[in-house]
């Protein structure tokens, strides 16, 4: 399953802790994910890159901006990504489901969960074969 969500503004948070995120308003979804954190496949224009991708509430931050068309966030960091991508689209196939959605006691163990998933993308992708990296049934 693939899906394609433009890249609109956040709180701007995920940047604070490391983490930048490309939060997506995703109007063409009809079927939505399981929550939780997914490794997976961005495609920004003809290049394609590896990222974590987090489907939910975000528990741990208040007053999240959600999608205009769920109650639901979906925010990508894309590892190893420095552009103003804003009003832009992203393709993003998730790869594998990482772990479920959770609320963390304060920004320092969100911050420090993330770097494991980022590690665990890292890791996995590392690892795969191009054929392995089709997207995950849902």
């Amino acid at each position: 399953m693939t899906f394609t969500g433009l890249v609109v503004h956040g709180r701007k948070l995920g940047r604070t802790i490391d983490f930048p995120t490309a939060n997506l308003d995703f109007i063409d979804w009809l079927t939505p994910i399981p929550k939780g954190v997914y490794a997976v496949s961005v495609y920004h224009k003809e290049d394609q890159y590896i990222g974590v991708m987090n489907v939910g509430n975000c528990p741990t931050i208040k007053e999240v901006q959600l999608s205009q068309n769920t109650d639901l966030s979906i925010e990508v960091h894309i590892l190893d990504f420095v552009k103003d991508i804003y009003g832009e689209y992203l393709k993003i196939e998730p790869i594998t489901y990482l772990r479920v959605e959770k609320k963390f006691s304060n920004l320092d163990e969100l911050k420090q969960q993330i770097s494991r998933d980022v590690q665990m993308t890292r890791d996995l992708f590392s690892t795969m074969s191009v054929e392995e990296q089709k997207p995950i049934s849902l």
